[in-house]
């Protein structure tokens, strides 16, 4: 039989909504402004280290040929393949980027075939292209790989970005900016192309483009605030939740750990094959001290990165949290006025 006391308990204390999800997602929108200008500018400062002469491009393109050849890399099918770079103003209208992804350019052809073998090997994008759906469409598979592989080298003709694609097993950098960084992404290759254990690491760079935001939503859809008390008749489910909320933030540092290691261990090996050819004549100090300057940006963008998912999805949780108790606060005032009535 259910006792009196037990019954009151029940009456008295009124059902809470869950409050300040979307503000909370916006505040986290909000405050990461400022770190994505940041990175725009770690960027800029990577481009203006890794300027080089036309005289230093071509001794970097010699050395890293044979540091492919030295490292082993090369008898592993690893290639290097640059895009002619365009500048930033061919952005200024929507013809210069039609131009851009749909322009023919023999000289990217190389690059944009190991960009097409890479999204050919996307099992979750061969899902797509084999569904039924996709059937619907009447769209061509090739020409869609065609289309989104100079999508996806907009970076690299527009000297943003440089890198290593694990399963084409290919090096693209842009032919002006970022060059340097070639010996970095041969780091990477050398992670790929190793032991288990790094292998294994570099597949698990892709728990940081997905588990943080799991980690915010989750955090996010728990009403209970991490002040709260843990009751012990909690489902598993719910004290789950409470788990992930309370260390939302060492989670997502976790999630980062893994891209952050393998960028760190790719810029060392990196450079140890730019350290021999130095030692060979094959590349001087001045270049290798660029070397050295851009993969330090590089590593420096990943740390920042992982340091304001972290920061920003504390911030969504202490937002949530107090509209969360100001919302509570304010039910419960009501509450007990209209009972002591």
């Amino acid at each position: 039989m259910t006792s009196a006391s037990s019954v009151n308990s029940s009456v008295m204390q009124p059902k809470m909504r869950n409050k300040g999800f979307f503000r909370a997602q916006y505040a986290q929108s909000l405050i990461g402004l400022p770190a994505s200008a940041a990175s725009i500018g770690i960027l800029g400062a990577m481009r203006k280290v890794s300027a080089i002469s036309k005289e230093d491009a071509a001794q970097l393109t010699r050395a890293a040929r044979k540091g492919l050849r030295d490292s082993g890399l090369y008898e592993k099918g690893v290639r290097i393949y640059k895009m002619n770079e365009v500048p930033f103003n061919t952005l200024k209208n929507p013809i210069g980027i039609l131009n851009l992804m749909f322009k023919n350019d023999r000289k990217d052809k190389k690059a944009l075939n190991a960009i097409g073998n890479e999204l050919k090997s996307n099992k979750l994008l061969q899902r797509f292209l084999n569904s039924k759906l996709f059937e619907g469409s009447l769209i061509d598979k090739n020409e869609l790989i065609k289309t989104q592989s100079k999508a996806q080298g907009i970076m690299f003709k527009l000297g943003t970005n440089a890198c290593y694609l694990p399963n084409a097993n290919k090096i693209i950098t842009p032919n002006k900016s970022l060059q340097t960084s070639v010996f970095h992404e041969m780091g990477h290759a050398l992670n790929n192309n190793g032991g288990v254990i790094l292998k294994s690491l570099q597949k698990m760079r892709g728990v940081a483009a997905t588990i943080p935001a799991t980690i915010l939503l989750i955090s996010l859809l728990n009403k209970r605030k991490t002040t709260d008390e843990t009751n012990k008749n909690d489902s598993v489910i719910q004290k789950g939740a409470d788990f992930v909320k309370r260390n939302a933030g060492k989670l997502t540092a976790l999630a980062f750990l893994p891209m952050v290691a393998e960028e760190g261990i790719a810029s060392l090996r990196g450079q140890g094959i730019a350290k021999n050819l130095v030692k060979d004549g094959s590349l001087t100090k001045e270049l290798f001290k660029k070397v050295k300057l851009t993969n330090l940006g590089g590593f420096s963008s990943y740390v920042f990165a992982a340091t304001i998912a972290v920061a920003t999805t504390k911030f969504a949780i202490f937002v949530k949290d107090k509209i969360q108790a100001r919302y509570e606060a304010k039910k419960m005032a009501k509450f007990e006025a209209k009972n002591n009535k």
